[in-house]
């Protein structure tokens, strides 16, 4: 339901962190052309692999990250 979001999600978090694709590939080892391929959801992201850029490049969790998108996709009451 979800994987729609998590690219744009992953490049929200990004942007927050004032990081190039560029340098998330230096603190991830995932190369930067592949970053983009998930920010712009072209290719399937692995949970596996998203924890890790999540834990790596941005010092947050799935938790959070799944929370987040919850958050900005349902209308608050």
């Amino acid at each position: 339901m979800y994987s729609n979001f998590i690219g744009n999600e992953l490049r929200a978090i990004r942007s927050r962190n004032n990081l190039s694709l560029k340098e998330v590939e230096e603190k991830t080892g995932i190369y930067a052309q592949t970053l983009s391929e998930y920010e712009n959801n072209k290719i399937k992201i692995k949970v596996c692999t998203l924890e890790k850029i999540l834990k790596d490049a941005y010092n947050t969790d799935l938790y959070i990250f799944f929370k987040s998108i919850y958050e900005n996709t349902h209308i608050k009451e």
